[in-house]
């Protein structure tokens, strides 16, 4: 079986951090979006989220932040459940971002 990029499982990793961790406002967006997608699709589990996540390839898994690889996760399961268009959505993100 293939070694997933989340996969960490024996390598040295270095000491865990501990301190409290407060969710940004991205974070609870994107935690919101998950919970209402749940509510739409009743399909789009947990477990689909982790396997939409664990197939980001490496260098996108180990760059993008917890709350960012389920954002990556959630637009790709979107788009294999034909919520909306791979095409649709890149440009609405582009129109997201033009208006900042």
């Amino acid at each position: 079986m293939p070694r997933l990029p989340s996969d960490y499982g024996g390598q040295e990793a270095g000491p865990i951090d501990r301190s409290e961790y407060v969710p940004t406002v991205f974070d609870k967006r994107v935690d919101a979006l998950r919970l209402l997608m749940g509510k739409v699709d009743p399909a789009m589990t947990s477990d689909v989220s982790r396997r939409t996540q664990e197939e980001l390839d490496q260098e996108t898994y180990d760059g993008a932040p917890y709350y960012g690889r389920w954002l990556l996760g959630l637009q790709k399961s979107l788009i294999e459940r034909g919520h909306i268009g791979a095409d649709e959505l890149a440009q609405r993100i582009g129109k997201l971002k033009s208006e900042q």
